[in-house]
Parts: structure tokens; sequence; C-alpha cells
């Protein structure tokens, strides 16, 4: 019989049982821990730290080396995804390697537009007598209008033998209106929908009366996918087996059903209640939601339909109404995606006949160009830099997170505001949005994103030359928390990616900054980050002429658009069947422009006033 182990995880104090030899990483997935893991257990990000109390494990001590510093392994600190458990044991989740308490961003306020939702209730009228009921009694619908809907012989035989009044529940989500429940009662019930923004770090939701189109609760979750790996290339090099793929599935479920479950608690209602369901996500995500083998996303080549991922509830284990539907957002490439129409949704640059630029930066960024004629869009692997993940001391957007800092120019040292209020743990992207400019500005860093040695705040960390934002006595994790020079280098090529796909755009469209009136921000990059900084920075370029918008989260707002009127569902599939895309990896411009953007802020055309202001 095969040896099993039973491994204790501090503080959470979460026990739980694998065979002997699983490595850590495997046994807090299996415990359903949420854990760093941004590599998905390559053994490449460094992240996932733990602290060993007791027990029998191995390593691989050369890898290991490389990511923890002396210090740290005298302390007990090892990898989860390459310490290997041979006995019981025990093991502290240290602060920066847990997730708990994210701040989350739900949605910008959204505007509610025409009603027509795909699932209503109706009364039910039954004709016995007169020239419809010649063959026999006659089923109607009062305050119906469109196509006769489908109604099943089981349906027909309940309304008939019914002593009381029947309501009837007809949604059209699954293409032709359909009769799917029947209530035996004088009152007509209230139908619900939710709205979902599968994200591939969280989900957040939304709970909508659909007789109003009012939204009466907002809830939100961790994706349970993180502990696999936080970059969707990952996450597909998973999803190529059967059992990674379903993994994978059910991860996304669990995590959107926790969040439907805050939402109908939250309501007082019951889950049966809640007939439609409308996902925003990319590529990636829907795919993996709706168990499809991601393989074919790794090609360059690869056609991506835009007709919309359609699914009957009771095949996607939904806690909602099982005969109901499940419409996500149409994708237009393989990294490009429902959250990106969303995003189009709810910006209105589909209908508008100004020149826009649409800009999510999130694990994947997603850029859009365009207005109500032509619309062209592209994506960039910026990584999750600007979601605070993958520096040495980042984190994400929760408590203890440095959402904001400047320095002092003359001291260098740093003034900081943290999420909470409390001791900070690491920094998050609007933290490091703030701080890498205000680095350049104070002479911490030269023009090409490099340290200066002997600038002020400027130390010989374990990693090389770094900069201090927090010393280890004023630190929540008893450790300097530092900018590394590699963490430098990882900013400047995620920010030289993001600033030289927007170039790209407009160069092929032959765009002038001067052009572009309106720029969307979406996501917690636009809500957080100052504008200010992203152009110091040299993230996005100087828009002389262009009105900036916060637009929160789009693709949640363009869920819940969809699920509040089927003519935005129409609206959805025209803006993904127009929509151009250009793919950076094949693109031979993108290789330039990413050079010129790898200093700061990038090239003189793109940022006029700061060459003007420093010459």
């Amino acid at each position: 019989m095969e040896k099993t182990v039973t491994i204790l995880f501090n503080p959470m104090s979460r026990m739980v049982t694998v065979p002997a030899g699983k490595t850590v990483l495997d046994a807090i997935r299996g415990a359903g821990i949420q854990f760093e893991a941004i590599c998905g257990g390559k053994a490449q990000c460094g992240k996932c730290r733990i602290i060993r109390i007791r027990g029998d494990c191995s390593e691989d001590k050369d890898i290991c080396s490389q990511c923890l510093s002396p210090g740290e392994r005298r302390h007990g600190y090892k990898l989860a995804c390459l310490t290997k458990v041979w006995s019981d044991a025990e093991f502290t989740i240290p602060v920066e390697s847990r997730i708990d308490q994210p701040q989350i961003l739900l949605t910008s306020e959204v505007n509610e537009g025409e009603f027509k939702p795909a699932g209503r209730w109706f009364q039910v009228q039954v004709v016995k007598d007169g020239p419809s009921a010649i063959l026999g009694p006659s089923i109607r619908l009062p305050g119906y209008t469109g196509v006769k809907p489908q109604i099943s012989t089981e349906i027909i035989t309940r309304i008939l033998a019914s002593s009381e009044p029947v309501s009837a529940l007809i949604t059209t989500t699954g293409g032709s209106p359909e009769v799917i429940e029947i209530n035996n009662s004088e009152s007509i019930p209230k139908a619900y929908g939710v709205a979902i923004d599968l994200g591939t770090t969280t989900v957040a939701a939304l709970l909508v009366d659909l007789s109003t189109g009012k939204i009466l609760a907002r809830a939100s979750a961790l994706n349970k996918q993180i502990t696999y790996g936080e970059e969707l290339v990952t996450r597909i090099v998973i999803g190529r087996t059967p059992s990674g793929l379903a993994s994978l599935r059910s991860a996304a479920i669990g995590s959107i059903n926790e969040a439907i479950g805050r939402l109908i608690s939250d309501a007082g209602i019951d889950q049966n209640a809640v007939v439609d369901c409308c996902i925003g996500g990319n590529t990636v995500m829907c795919w993996l939601f709706a168990g499809i083998d991601p393989s074919p996303l790794d090609y360059v080549d690869v056609e991506i339909s835009t007709t919309p991922i359609l699914m009957r509830v009771q095949e996607s284990g939904l806690v909602i109404h099982k005969k109901g539907w499940i419409w996500c957002l149409p994708a237009v490439s393989r990294f490009v995606g429902g959250d990106a129409v969303g995003d189009l949704i709810t910006a209105g640059i589909d209908q508008s006949e100004d020149l826009s630029l649409l800009i999510d930066l999130g694990t994947n960024g997603e850029i859009v160009l365009g207005n109500r004629d032509w619309l062209v869009s592209t994506s960039c692997a910026s990584g999750p830099a600007f979601e605070g993940a993958g520096l040495r001391c980042g984190m994400r957007a929760m408590l203890g997170a440095i959402e904001h800092a400047s320095i002092e120019r003359e001291t260098g040292e740093a003034v900081i505001r943290v999420i909470g209020d409390t001791l900070p743990k690491g920094i998050c992207g609007s933290g490091i949005i703030d701080a890498a400019p205000a680095m350049a500005a104070a002479g911490i860093l030269d023009f090409t994103g490099k340290f200066v040695e002997g600038a002020p705040g400027v130390r010989n960390t374990e990693d090389g030359p770094g900069y201090v934002l927090v010393p280890a006595e004023k630190s929540g994790t008893g450790r300097d928390i530092v900018i590394t020079k590699q963490d430098m280098a990882y900013l400047m090529d995620t920010k030289a990616a993001v600033c030289g796909a927007i170039s790209v755009l407009m160069m092929k469209y032959r765009i002038k900054i001067t052009d572009i009136k309106h720029v969307y921000l979406a996501g917690a990059f636009g809500t957080y980050g100052s504008i200010e900084k992203l152009t110091e920075f040299g993230i996005i370029p100087e828009f002389p002429h262009a009105e900036y918008h916060r637009i929160g989260n789009g693709s949640l707002s363009g869920a819940y658009q969809s699920l509040i009127s089927i003519d935005n569902r129409d609206r959805a599939i025209s803006i993904a069947e127009k929509m151009g895309y250009i793919d950076l990896l094949v693109d031979t411009d993108f290789i330039d422009e990413y050079w010129a953007a790898l200093r700061i802020p990038g090239k003189r055309e793109l940022f006029p006033s700061f060459f003007r202001k420093n010459n």
C-alpha cells in the first residue's frame, strides 16, 4: 500500500494527507490554500517560500540556493515546488507567500442603458374554450412577444394539470426561446442573473434583478488557479493534459461558485432563482472554464472563433438553476478575449467617431485603437509586474502592500502609503508605478533604469545594487523591502513591451499622439495607477489632446451590459468580428519599438514635453 504523510500548515492550522514524496506545493494545492506560485512550480520565480518546522524532506539545494539568501536558508526557508516530503511534517507559510485580504476592484459605475434581458417570467393562461382550443387546451403567455417558445411535453403536462395560477420562465440565451421552469403561485417570481469577470488572478461578480436591471449584490474571490501559476502560458502548458485541464477547470468553477455563494447569501435568495449568467474573461480563462484543450493557443497562427462559448448550466458545475445558460463574451484572438470586448462595450469606443485608445494591463496586456468605423488590437506579455508580482518584494494589492511611494530628492528616503495602514510587507503595482519614476527623478536611476552608484538610498543588497524602500526594522516581514537591479530590469522590459505595443499600433495606422481624443484605462492598473507617473516612467506615451477615463473593471461591466440586454450580446459579437489583431511575436516593427522604449521615458516623439523640459 502506498505510504502517505500528514502535513500541517501554519498559521492557518490546515492539515492535509498526501502520498510520500509529493512536493509541498502539491500538498498546498490539495489543502486549498491560496499561495504564491507565480511560475506554477517550475522553480523559476522563487516566490513559493515556506519555513520547515519539522519533518523529513528533500530538495534541490543548488536551485534553492539561487533563490534563497543564506540567512533565509539558516532560518529554515525552502521552496515549496522543490521540497519533497517523506514523513509527517509541519511548515509555516510566511506572510509574503500568503494571499489574503486582497483589494479587488469590482467595477466602475455601469450604464444600465437599454433593458432587454434574456430570461423573464410570464403569467401563463390556459385557454380551454373557443376556436384556439378546438384541438384541445392551448397555452398563452400574455405580455410575451417574439418567436413561439419551445415547451417540453413534461412542462405542458404540468401546466395543464395545475389547479393554481402558473407562471413560466422563458430564456433566449440558448438561441431559441424556451420555457425552462414553471411556478405554481398567484405571484410571479423574480428572475436573477449573474455577471462574472473571470480574471487570471481574481473573480468578480454581480447579482442582477432581471426584472429591473438593478445590481443587488457584489462579490469577489481569488481565482483558485493561482497556485498553478500566474501567467497564461504556464496554465496553457498545464492544461495540455486531461488531468491538468480538469484541475484548472475545477479551480475556475470553484472560484466562480465561491463568488456566487456570497452573492446569493447577501441577497437572501435561492440559488435556483439565478437563471442566466454572462462571463467576461480572456481567451485562456474561458477555454479552461469550458474544458476546452488550450494547446492550440500556443500557436501564433491559430484561428480563434468569434462565436461566444455557450453552455447549459448543468454541464458547467455552477450552483445556479441547472436549466439556465452561460454565455461568454466572444474572443478576438488567442490573447485578446472577451474581457477586452467587455472593456470596449463599457468605454463605448465602438459607437464613437472620436479616435480612442484602450489600455488594460494585468497579467496579460490588451491594447485597442480605433473608433466606430474600425478597431485594431494587440496584446503584450506585460506579465504580472503591474500587479506587483514578479518582483523581489512584490505582492498583490492587499493588506500590507505599499500602494503609493514618493522619494525625498535630497535624502533619498521613501515616503510610503500602505493598504490597511499597517506595517508594509511588500509593494504592489500602483506602488511600483509611483516608485520607479520617483527614483529616476531623484537621480537614483539613470535613463536606462540602472541604479546610480553612490546615489542616496542605493545600497548593495544580496542581489546586487538596489534601493531600500523600507528597512527591516520598519517592515512587517522583518526583512528589508527593496527594489533590486533584477526588479528594475524586469520593470524596464515590461514597460518597454507596453509602450512598444502602443507605438506599433499607432505607427501601423499613421496615428500621432496629438490625434488621440480619448484614453480609456481599465482594471486595477487604470484605477489606481497615477496617469502622471505612468507617463513619466514611459509606460504610456503623452497624449496632449486626450481626455483620460478610468473605467474600472470593464470586463465585469461588459458582462453586466450583456446580461441585461441581448442587444449588447449582438454588439459584442460585432466588435469581435470587426476587430483586427496584430501579433507582436511575428511583427517586424515591434522589436525596434521595444528597443526604443528601453529608456526612461522613451522615444522623443512620444514624450515631447519631457524632452523640452530636460533640454
